[in-house]
């Protein structure tokens, strides 16, 4: 046997065996909707996005209610240690995402746009979720999965999707410790979350609950610095200089600029260069936007950066005079500033803006140099902490990836994989 799968199959290790979906899981379809009818019994459902954003559905998720015929709650009730996947989506790249069902909850049914896959005899649901999310399995949702403008699995689809089946204690061994790592991922996110909460709560405190604080000075923008716009677009025009580009991506996205972080080029003529420059202190803000919370984010440049200009899209605000570059980086996060921004902006619906003579008049307050060099150290040390953490958690998911691939393909087996950790 030639084929894809023949080749797969022989790659098996002794006592693996490459199963369709179909035959490692009763595949069940639900047609539960949403609606409330009077006459059928009351119920708890689950919904497409419970699936989609939750590795695992228990009794921590707020069901929504509806309401289904007593053969439907039969049928289509969910159980431990079923995975329920994503059956169909405007993308192919969002068919079957899986989710591992921990608990029995009572009255939680399956709802509308989902597939129960009910592991068979000998067949772990929890090892089944971490397969179907594995590179090979994905693959095969994304060519099975029929449509043009949306994309869903068919009943012949389930046949066609295969995955790799160990023996039933290796399934449990191999779940259990990925399971690990999911884990630590998960306690890692709620430290990173309290950790947030904890920034959002300094910020408010040390700046935004300080606007009437009689001994802080109250300015606007422009009686202490210039406003001013560019016209520099993101073209590469023969015979002008290279330069490195301020993009309203940086400033959306970032709250410190420095030239290791700026990966856009263009070229721009000379004048452009020094009208345009990028020195530090500079205060960059996004003016405009389709998102009202987009406007008026803000990155600080913490240092003079060498050919360097910004975009058009982006507004600079040079300061004249000389306050801390950290404390400059936040006063700009503050609520009292976003306030002035939203009731300022111009537009609705399709765009909003902030013109130069609004972002002119916009005030900040700010305390004596002391005390803004305080403030800045607690929350920069904050939010780096914030930083390292958001880095440890991306260093498990890669190790999860790299981990999975060994254990799903039967490279290490699980008492090998103790040792090659």
């Amino acid at each position: 046997m030639n084929s894809r799968i023949g080749i797969e199959e022989k790659a098996l290790p002794d006592g693996w065996r490459m199963s369709s979906l179909a035959d490692a899981c009763t595949v069940i379809t639900s047609p539960v909707d949403k609606k409330t009818v009077e006459g059928e019994l009351p119920v708890k459902l689950c919904n497409y996005t419970d699936v989609y954003y939750n590795n695992s559905i228990d009794s921590r998720i707020d069901f929504m209610t509806a309401t289904a015929k007593p053969k439907e709650v039969e049928k289509f009730s969910i159980v431990k240690d079923d995975v329920i996947i994503t059956k169909d989506s405007e993308t192919p790249d969002d068919i079957g995402v899986p989710s591992h069902v921990k608990e029995t909850i009572n009255n939680l049914l399956c709802g509308y746009h989902l597939t129960i896959l009910r592991p068979k005899k000998k067949v772990s649901g929890k090892y089944v979720c971490y397969a179907l999310t594995s590179r090979r399995v994905r693959h095969d949702f994304y060519r099975f999965a029929n449509g043009i403008t949306r994309f869903g699995l068919t009943n012949e689809s389930y046949q066609k999707i295969r995955v790799p089946i160990p023996s039933f204690p290796e399934q449990k061994a191999i779940a259990s410790l990925l399971e690990t790592w999911d884990t630590a991922i998960e306690k890692t996110e709620a430290l990173i979350a309290a950790k947030e909460k904890r920034f959002k709560w300094s910020l408010k405190t040390l700046i935004s609950d300080q606007q009437d604080n009689p001994k802080w000075r109250r300015v606007k923008l422009g009686e202490i610095g210039a406003i001013s716009s560019a016209g520099v677009d993101k073209k590469i025009i023969e015979g002008q200089r290279p330069v490195r580009l301020v993009n309203y991506l940086d400033v959306l996205n970032k709250d410190f600029l420095s030239s290791d972080g700026l990966n856009h080029w263009v070229s721009a003529p000379d004048r452009k260069i020094v009208q345009c420059s990028v020195k530090k202190g500079d205060v960059f803000f996004t003016p405009s936007s389709e998102i009202q919370g987009d406007i008026a984010h803000s990155a600080v440049a913490l240092e003079d950066i060498d050919k360097a200009v910004y975009s058009y899209h982006v507004v600079r605000f040079r300061p004249k005079e000389n306050w801390d570059l950290l404390f400059r980086g936040y006063v700009f996060k503050s609520s009292h500033f976003y306030h002035q921004a939203y009731r300022l902006c111009e537009g609705s619906g399709q765009r909003y803006v902030i013109s130069q003579t609004y972002f002119r008049n916009m005030t900040i307050c700010f305390p004596h140099e002391r005390e803004q060099h305080r403030i800045g150290q607690i929350l920069h040390t904050a939010q780096k902490e914030i930083e390292l953490i958001q880095a440890i958690v991306e260093q498990y998911r890669t190790q999860k990836r790299g981990l999975m691939q060994k254990l799903l393909t039967g490279n290490w087996r699980v008492n090998d994989a103790s040792q090659n950790i």
